[in-house]
């Protein structure tokens, strides 16, 4: 099972029949229209899930103890 980085639907892998590859990873879609949403601009599907902020994140509040 996947989850479509456009919509968040879930989608069967053996049965999807829309899917890109971005960075070397295949995500896969619900439909067309999610995949050439993605297409268009990977980027602003990679770090949709607020609690995973992604790799430039930092939060202010840990940088230092004084």
């Amino acid at each position: 099972m996947a989850i479509d980085p456009v919509c968040g639907m879930n989608v069967t892998v053996m049965r999807a029949e829309n899917e890109s590859t971005y960075q070397g990873i295949k995500y896969y879609f619900c439909s067309a229209v999610c995949r050439e949403e993605f297409d268009r601009d990977p980027d602003a599907y990679m770090y949709a899930d607020q609690d995973d902020p992604g790799p430039d994140y930092q939060d202010e509040s840990f940088d230092s103890v004084d």
